[in-house]
């Protein structure tokens, strides 16, 4: 009996071997790919463009770091930046082609420096109906008709040494409302502005790419239709902030439609129940952020200072 085993286990041995050849390993045939990113050797996480090509085969697109692919071809593979990201692109590490091996995991880095730049914000003109208003006398009044508007343009620029290279800036501009009444009658009834926030209200020349705008009062955000009430001799200060993408070593005029009579298109806000006659003092102001991946060299400019008092009233 023992004798009649032996060929058995020769058998049984064999067919052992040929399922180790026609099977495959538990290790498979892929692995997986990490694209990270770093800002100035730091982790950094957020929207960047980029393409993982492998030796043989279509590319695949990436658009934001940390992300993971899964169950990648095992071999030769190449990490491409394309766009985005904070500052400037430097590299990617510890290669831009690495070999993704069976079972295992392999990362690129993309990595980025800031970009040193000075952005800065100047107060330009008022303007009504887009022409620009003359300094007034001494208690000077502007009047304004039914579907006129009151702007307040700014210049605003990035310098760096990049020039062209877009640059996000984040600009708030303020707008200081004073109720002081109407003519020959000081104490009158509150004046009403309506929120319209329409996206022609604020506008660059040469145009820019604009990325939000909001809206407040008092630091709160409002949406449109919201009523903000002016209150006889209780100044309220409106905002509207913007996030843009200025190209460095551009000059912009940045044009704000503040206040309509109403109701013009393309205003932020529209003052309604105005009596005749009623009259309101404006004074304005801007400040100006690099984004991340940007440092700005001279903060001293970022602000503008305050505009020229302007005194507007409401004809019937």
């Amino acid at each position: 009996m023992r004798k009649r085993l032996i060929p058995i286990y020769s058998v049984l041995a064999i067919a052992i071997l040929l399922l180790a050849v026609l099977v495959p390993g538990c290790g498979g045939t892929t692995g997986t790919i990490v694209v990270k990113a770093t800002l100035d050797g730091l982790t950094w996480t957020g929207n960047v463009s980029y393409t993982l090509t492998p030796a043989s085969g279509s590319p695949t697109s990436g658009t934001y770091v940390e992300q993971t692919f899964t169950d990648v071809a095992a071999g030769n593979w190449t990490c491409a930046y394309v766009s985005g990201g904070p500052g400037a692109f430097l590299n990617i590490t510890p290669s831009a082609t690495q070999s993704v091996a069976a079972g295992g995991t392999t990362t690129f880095v993309l990595n980025f420096v800031s970009v040193q730049v000075d952005a800065y914000v100047t107060f330009k003109t008022w303007t009504h109906n887009g022409t620009p208003i003359p300094v007034l006398p001494p208690g000077g009044i502007l009047w304004i008709n039914k579907g006129d508007w009151i702007d307040a343009e700014y210049e605003e620029h990035v310098s760096g040494a990049q020039a062209g290279a877009p640059v996000p800036v984040h600009q708030t501009s303020w707008l200081q409302v004073h109720n002081i009444g109407e003519e020959g009658n000081p104490e009158a009834n509150s004046i009403w502005l309506h929120c319209v926030n329409a996206p022609g209200a604020v506008k660059m020349n040469p145009p820019a790419s604009k990325l939000s705008q909001q809206c407040t009062v008092e630091g709160d955000p409002v949406q449109p239709c919201h009523m903000v009430e002016l209150k006889f001799c209780q100044p309220v200060n409106l905002d509207v902030e913007i996030d843009w993408e200025l190209a460095i070593c551009t000059n912009y005029t940045k044009t704000i439609n503040w206040i309509g009579y109403p109701s013009p298109a393309d205003i932020l806000f529209d003052a309604v129940n105005v009596t005749a006659f009623h009259r309101v003092t404006l004074v304005s102001w801007a400040c100006v952020e690099v984004g991340e991946g940007f440092v700005d060299t001279n903060t001293a400019n970022d602000c503008s200072g305050n505009s020229t008092m302007l005194t507007i009233g409401f004809m019937p």
